[in-house]
């Protein structure tokens, strides 16, 4: 506890005034750690959704508890309303399913993880543009920018809408979890449309696919794509939006002297190894 708070107190110290410090320690207790473990895993498997499903009722029809006429059916209207249904396109569906809620700070957890909102509250009449980084293999960031004790706190009165690629919401599970999540389709109308006239805030991984490949667990080396990546910043601007950046990295890194702010201007110490932010065309 003591080192928690001399943590807090180095990193309110390094930002400016109004900043908030947000702690999510990993749950001790066996009912706690079952929790957190389930919600993590939930997040980050999204991809494997399908397949899970695909292998159950093969199993049912295996073991003659499901007709394949019925599983036929079934895969039938699934893939007509995949075909006909586009909600990513329009408002979507409410983000308040899987993002804003408790499961989301059961995953903040798992990751024991520290959120940190520099300098003041933000207006939440504003309209605001999230830039994150970096993309990461899995869509666990979007964790971070939801929950009911960390976003609800470090941005009362706001909430935001994830733009994801558009193949996402063509893949059984992945259109699911993109749905339940909140996100939109990425493309410039659907996210002018949900700025100006649903009135939503927005939040982009600008580095995209091309950053996820750049991906090193075992390097020190952070590398961002952000050279060439200009149309988030253009539809901010030609939307009134806001940007405020986010950097996502390490939650024991936040525990070091030299801990890196959201805006990236210190260095991020990682057990006393320098841990370099680069930027890729």
């Amino acid at each position: 506890e003591r080192r928690t708070m001399a943590s807090n107190e180095h990193i309110l110290k390094a930002s400016p005034p109004g900043t908030k410090v947000l702690r999510f320690p990993r749950l001790t207790s066996a009912a706690g750690n079952a929790l957190q473990t389930v919600c993590a895993l939930f997040f980050a498997s999204y991809f494997f959704f399908a397949p899970a499903i695909g292998a159950i009722l093969a199993a049912l029809w295996w073991t003659g508890l499901v007709s394949g006429l019925a599983i036929g059916c079934a895969f039938a209207g699934y893939t007509l309303q995949v075909i006909l249904y586009a909600p990513h396109r329009n408002r979507g569906w409410s983000p308040h399913l899987l993002l804003y809620n408790p499961l989301t700070d059961y995953v903040l957890h798992y990751y024991d993880a520290v959120c940190v909102r520099e300098g003041p509250e933000i207006d939440p009449s504003g309209r605001y543009l999230f830039a994150c980084y970096p993309h990461g293999v899995y869509g666990v960031c979007r964790a971070f920018s939801g929950g009911i004790k960390n976003w609800g706190q470090l941005y009362p009165g706001i909430t935001s809408r994830w733009g994801s690629f558009g193949m996402a919401f063509y893949i059984p599970g992945v259109r699911e979890f993109s749905l339940g999540a909140g996100c939109l389709d990425a493309g410039k109308k659907t996210l002018s449309q949900a700025i100006n006239k649903h009135k939503q805030n927005i939040t982009l991984l600008p580095g995209g696919i091309d950053e996820m490949q750049l991906t090193d667990g075992t390097s020190n080396v952070t590398q961002l794509v952000m050279e060439d990546r200009k149309g988030y910043a253009k539809l901010a601007i030609e939307n009134g939006c806001d940007l405020v950046p986010c950097l996502l990295y390490t939650s024991d890194a936040a525990d070091e002297e030299d801990s890196v702010d959201l805006g990236g201007r210190r260095i991020i110490k990682k057990k006393n190894v320098r841990r370099d932010y680069t930027e890729k065309k």
